[in-house]
């Protein structure tokens, strides 16, 4: 039975574990559900650059996971208690104030504000989940905690993305506030320390602590390699949601950028409890190197193909990755600290988050608006990403191999884990990627252009008017080609005038008879239209042929090459008339005006 299965689940954890995955929930929800739109809303709705961007995302996320070395020392002295609700005070109203700022300049110290209490709340859970689990259910444990991050993210997003339009997407924030507030009450009522406080403790022993754990090569290696996942992993949360609303990915208009961001963690909280049941039973770095293989697919996929349905499925093979790679790397952590020093080590397992969110984001905010806007190819800006994954799955590879000589414990049959020609190929496929990602193509940029606020778009009609004349045969045709090259086409017009001579006379008058005229307008998008007509006798003849389009903008349908066929059908000779056995006169030609006009609409920015 299903409720079995959850009853023996909650009972094989303490309460306690159970209090700060329900924080994780809450801080995530706030976190994420802002992430969904944050990137859009400062581009989009602000005018912010992409380098703008990434240059406060980057100080964001420098703090983020910088605070925790700090906080995590702090924690011994003062309790985990008391640095949760520090965490909490600074967090809601920064959150709040964030919903009213418009300029650059002054979203520098909230953002300062944002990453030391979110930073200060980080390891909290982590360190807390090693110390109230065993080593035997910690993968399992870990496992949970991802899912709980990934489930308070899914709640978010969708009710942020159904609820909030895009333009409106500064109120997420005020969704963040108060889900912090919530966090503040329950970590006040029930949260309770799992380590006894050491009033000895001081901050200048943290640094000191930092040199000797970096003194642990093994350790500072694993930081330094995982660094690399991480780096690629900021595009999720820096453009991806950009290249989905900028580059025309959008499938329907209500489908905001936070209802895509969920299949993220959607995809975690369907399929992860299935593979969290089998994580136990398999060693956590490889589990990393396989998660990660998977997540730069999902990247490469997406990347590639610039479709909606492929862009989703590409997120859905990233999210499998995700879950296998990150919580295995946490578990490994706590299984290789020693177990008086875990909540340091577990600390320092920010620092590859911190270096390769941090660098990530600078670099790719330049990236972006170089490649991605610049030069309108988002597949070589994803071909970048996905090329520095495949650099850290051969590092893992060796570091592997390295390990297992260094324990004694190295394979004697060659796997795909302990071989070198299996990182000395991945290193191979790095110029494959890059060669694919600039070849790939153009793909338009439909967004906001660079350059401060967004342009006010206006459209003015324009008429475009040309005119000929010549003479035509009895029974004879002449083409005239137009080449339409402006879109947004909304009308045209064909005009045929023509004058027919005068009465004659000879004796007598005889009268001209009137001239038949045909005119017609071919394209190749269109069905041939003509008019014929007649004049009346002694007066000017005329026919017109009017076509209306769809002028909406960035039309192109009714472009190209309009063929017009001016053709004399009947001259009309000269008749006697009423008088009997007299002979006319014959008329075998006639002379025209054709005058062509077409409207289209123009484009006009108002800066």
């Amino acid at each position: 039975m299903i409720t079995d299965r959850f009853s023996k689940m909650f009972k094989r954890y303490s309460f306690q574990y159970w209090v700060v995955i329900t924080l994780e929930l809450l801080e995530r929800g706030a976190y994420y559900g802002i992430m969904g739109y944050f990137p859009v809303h400062m581009m989009r709705n602000l005018g912010f650059t992409g380098t703008e961007f990434g240059i406060l995302y980057a100080l964001l996320l420098a703090l983020l996971y910088t605070v925790p070395i700090i906080s995590s020392s702090l924690a011994k002295r003062f309790g985990y208690k008391k640095i949760l609700l520090m965490a909490f005070i600074i967090l809601a109203p920064t959150y709040f104030a964030l919903t009213f700022l418009e300029g650059y300049i002054i979203f520098f110290p909230l953002i300062i504000a944002w990453g030391i209490g979110a930073g200060a709340f980080k390891p909290m859970v982590s360190a807390t989940i090693a110390h109230v689990t065993d080593k035997e259910s910690r993968n399992s444990a870990y496992s949970i905690y991802y899912l709980t991050i990934n489930w308070g993210s899914l709640i978010a997003m969708v009710m942020i993305g159904f609820l909030i339009p895009e333009a409106f997407a500064q109120i997420a924030f005020v969704v963040g506030a108060v889900l912090i507030t919530a966090n503040l009450i329950v970590t006040f009522i029930f949260y309770k320390n799992p380590v006894k406080i050491d009033t000895e403790e001081r901050l200048s022993a943290a640094f000191g602590r930092m040199f000797n754990v970096l003194k642990d090569r093994k350790f500072t290696i694993l930081l330094l390699i995982y660094a690399g996942f991480f780096f690629v992993f900021s595009s999720m949360h820096t453009f991806l949601a950009v290249y989905y609303t900028e580059f025309g990915i959008k499938p329907w208009g209500w489908f905001e950028a936070p209802l895509m961001t969920a299949f993220n963690p959607l995809t975690i909280v369907l399929l992860g409890p299935f593979l969290s049941r089998f994580m136990d039973r398999f060693h956590s770095l490889k589990l990393m190197i396989t998660g990660m293989f998977i997540f730069i697919f999902g990247i490469l996929l997406l990347g590639m193909v610039p479709i909606w349905y492929i862009f989703m499925i590409g997120i859905v093979i990233f999210s499998v990755g995700e879950f296998l790679t990150h919580p295995n790397f946490i578990s490994y952590v706590s299984k290789i600290a020693p177990h008086d020093k875990v909540a340091l080590y577990m600390g320092y397992a920010f620092i590859p988050s911190a270096i390769g969110n941090v660098t990530g984001s600078l670099a790719g905010g330049v990236l972006w608006d170089a490649i991605a806007v610049g030069k309108e190819q988002p597949s070589f800006f994803w071909a970048i990403y996905v090329a520095i994954g495949l650099i850290t799955i051969a590092n893992f590879l060796i570091y592997n191999r390295w390990i297992s000589i260094k324990k004694g414990t190295a394979e004697t049959k060659p796997s795909f884990f302990n071989s070198r020609y299996t990182y000395i190929g991945i290193y191979s496929l790095v110029v494959f990627v890059i060669i694919l990602g600039m070849n790939v193509g153009r793909t338009a940029y439909v967004g906001v252009q660079e350059g401060g606020e967004e342009d006010i778009i206006t459209y003015s009609e324009i008429t475009i008017s040309e005119r000929m004349t010549d003479t035509l045969s009895e029974g004879d045709s002449m083409t005239f080609s137009f080449e339409v090259i402006d879109p947004n086409v909304i009308f045209f017009n064909i005009s045929l005038t023509w004058q027919d001579e005068d009465d004659i006379q000879r004796l007598r008058t005889y009268e001209n008879e009137p001239d038949t005229f045909k005119l017609s307008i071919e394209m190749t998008n269109i069905t041939s239209v003509s008019n014929s007509g007649s004049n009346t006798h002694g007066s000017e003849g005329t026919i017109e042929l009017d076509l209306s389009f769809n002028g909406e903008p960035e039309n192109y349908n009714w472009t190209g090459t309009y063929n017009v066929i001016v053709e004399l059908v009947s001259a009309g000779d000269f008749s006697p008339g009423v008088g009997v056995g007299l002979i006319g006169f014959g008329d075998t030609s006639n002379s025209f005006e054709l005058v062509v006009d077409y409207t289209y609409l123009s484009e006009e920015k108002n800066e």
